[in-house]
């Protein structure tokens, strides 16, 4: 009798449809949309620019993360300094801009930085690889001055 029932319930289960199954593509149809709506755009300048270039190669991350990333760590550093300063440092490297404004300003104010890569598809640990070598390129194109600025903005 046991076996039986145990029989029986089995069948039951094959032909029963599971009412509580996870369905991933549901769940990624929903969310490809919101991610690709905050997802920056790449035109052929900004691909060509030496910082994207760097990263893409250094990092072996795509011109739209590269892009994106850059955007979200300048926004951050942005955060850490006078609203003069940073005005100061788009005018000496006028490529800030550009990157800042290839992404969506919904995707600049998307939670922390972390969030920002995490929707690029990149994890937390590549913020610490992205931001040296965007310093750097700063650096490069900035005057004495502004290089402390920016020293201290990438410090916090």
């Amino acid at each position: 009798m046991k076996r039986s029932f145990i029989a029986f319930a089995f069948s039951l289960s094959l032909i029963t449809p599971n009412t509580f199954a996870f369905d991933l593509g549901s769940v990624m149809q929903t969310v490809a949309p919101i991610a690709t709506a905050a997802a920056p755009t790449v035109n052929t300048s900004l691909s060509s620019n030496p910082l994207v270039k760097n990263l893409t190669t250094t990092l072996g991350v795509t011109p739209t993360q590269a892009i994106g990333g850059t955007a979200a760590v300048l926004y951050d550093a942005k955060s850490s300094m006078k609203p003069t300063d940073f005005t100061a440092l788009t005018k000496q490297v006028p490529q800030v801009g550009s990157l800042i404004s290839a992404v969506p300003s919904t995707f600049l104010k998307t939670g922390s930085t972390t969030s920002q890569f995490s929707l690029l598809g990149m994890d937390a640990s590549m913020i610490d690889k992205f931001s040296p070598l965007i310093l750097q390129y700063l650096q490069n194109g900035a005057t004495p001055g502004m290089d402390k600025i920016l020293a201290a903005a990438f410090a916090q």
